[in-house]
């Protein structure tokens, strides 16, 4: 894992909850974009408390496929990724629930198409374990559909707005992971 101090992307991100955290950074020009040649800059950040899966920079690759094909031009995003407890706290104070939730996304592009700042997702490593357990595969798995699923609201997206941006979301989803070498996660959906 690549360790290293760096400012967080976006300051607007509640920063109480990056304090004590590790950090994966990358700056790539991909070469394998849709349209033509941009930088994508993904962060992403464990809660130290989490043991760190040998895996986890292969996320940052994951991320700049999901950028490069969710959007237009130079974008940049975060990650967070706490336990559950954190993550409850983080819900509460953002959506009014008490409850933990596998990831929260706040997107900027929503709100302008112009911004570089994509918008930041918080992952709950807890809750990807025990929903890898629970749908039958391993974690890398779980989280690589909670990161396409965090990306597409990032997108715009939202499937608690109607059932027709629910299978536009999910019809996305399940081309995005196919991509990402994972067809059929949602045959029983």
């Amino acid at each position: 894992m690549h360790s290293m101090e760096l400012q967080w992307l976006n300051p607007g991100f509640p920063r109480q909850y990056l304090s004590s955290s590790k950090k994966q950074n990358a700056l790539v020009p991909s070469d394998w974009l849709k349209k033509e040649e941009i930088a994508v800059t993904v962060e992403i950040q464990w809660e130290n408390d989490i043991e760190t899966p040998d895996w986890a920079t292969e996320l940052i690759t994951v991320m700049e496929f999901l950028l490069s094909k969710l959007f237009e031009k130079e974008r940049t995003v975060s990650v967070y990724i706490t336990n559950a407890v954190e993550m409850q706290k983080i819900n509460a104070e953002y959506r009014g629930k008490n409850s933990s939730t596998d990831v929260l996304s706040w997107s900027y592009y929503e709100q302008d198409h112009s911004s570089v700042y994509v918008g930041d997702l918080a992952v709950s490593w807890d809750d990807v374990c025990q929903q890898a357990d629970t749908n039958g595969w391993d974690s890398k798995t779980e989280m690589i559909r909670i990161l396409v699923h965090g990306c597409c609201h990032l997108s715009g997206l939202d499937h608690e707005k109607s059932k027709d941006e629910e299978l536009e979301m999910l019809a996305l989803e399940e081309q995005l992971l196919t991509q990402l070498g994972l067809p059929g996660l949602y045959v029983n959906s």
